[in-house]
């Protein structure tokens, strides 16, 4: 029996399947073409695309089981990696980074330098005695979020950060407002405190 021939938007299936899609990538438009029967697709086999057209990136989600529903939940497509502590810190401060330049007259891309994100840590991670150890946990704390897809290196410049715009997604504002008042608490608790 002859194989079918690939669906004309299968590099769109396969890319969402290894991660976001963002709006400068070869693939956005013809995302954007066949959105409706790539969405069909994937409800298919029980994931949803979340599309973010004008803050361009678009994603693949798998929604929680409904636990009222008696049928056997599906296998989970990706395993779900919990963010450390100090990795959640520094996307808490990132997404407020985007929060404030949303808020400001600035447009196109937000790009913070690795001093900057330094800057932004010290009060949640002090240095001590030992500047060293220090910029090399932040060194480690971006290279994880970079993994994540939250933070892209810029080619030629790198000591520079793309932040990426799905953690708006990933981080609305009523969780940013939660996340922000637990990092103060955490700041101004005597074990942390420089002064």
């Amino acid at each position: 029996m002859p194989s079918q021939p690939p669906l004309t938007y299968a590099p769109v299936i396969l890319k969402l399947l290894q991660g976001a899609i963002y709006s400068d990538d070869p693939h956005w438009q013809q995302l954007q073409s066949y959105l409706t029967p790539i969405e069909e697709y994937f409800g298919k086999i029980g994931l949803q695309v979340q599309n973010y057209e004008t803050e361009g990136f678009a994603y693949l989600e798998q929604p929680e089981p409904d636990p009222d529903d008696r049928a056997e939940p599906l296998p989970r497509l990706t395993v779900r990696r919990q963010l450390s502590f100090k990795v959640t810190v520094l996307c808490v401060l990132l997404r407020e980074q985007w929060r404030q330049f949303d808020a400001s007259d600035v447009t196109g891309r937000l790009v913070l330098s690795i001093e900057k994100i330094r800057d932004l840590l010290q009060p949640y991670l002090p240095e001590g005695n030992n500047e060293e150890r220090f910029r090399r946990e932040v060194d480690g704390l971006v290279k994880q979020t970079v993994e994540f897809g939250f933070l892209k290196r810029l080619s030629g410049q790198d000591e520079n950060y793309e932040v990426r715009s799905i953690l708006k997604a990933k981080i609305d504002a009523d969780m940013l407002e939660l996340l922000k008042q637990k990092l103060e608490g955490y700041a101004d608790s005597p074990a942390h405190r420089t002064d």
